[in-house]
């Protein structure tokens, strides 16, 4: 599959989580790709404690992301759900969720505060 700018516009305001030997989620509030580079804006994002099912989830300040997707594979999961495995450039996993799809709740995040 794939990789487009319109194909991803779907995402904002559902989430990506993603996962490596960490697990991060938020509320996709921007996405783009360009030159083979995914860059991702977030409203919020929060860091789990452990995977792969995380019991506390902390605010994070830093709401940018971006990866390289030269060695990418993409693929469609479940409902509405595209998923991104970075490949050996940062070895993640990518999930991107819809607006109406799974979502954790921004107020179970320690320490953010949405305005």
């Amino acid at each position: 599959m794939k990789l487009s700018n319109d194909a991803l516009q779907r995402f904002v305001g559902g989430q990506l989580e993603i996962q490596r030997d960490y697990i991060y989620r938020g509320e996709v509030a921007e996405v783009d790709i360009a030159d083979d580079n995914l860059s991702v804006k977030f409203k919020w994002i929060a860091k789990g404690d452990k995977l792969p099912l995380p019991t506390k989830w902390t605010n994070e300040d830093n709401t940018s992301y971006g990866v390289s997707l030269i060695t990418a594979s993409t693929s469609n999961i479940g409902i509405g759900r595209i998923a991104i495995n970075t490949g050996f450039v940062s070895n993640e996993l990518l999930v991107f969720f819809p607006p109406d799809g799974s979502k954790l709740d921004p107020g179970k995040v320690e320490g953010l505060a949405l305005t």
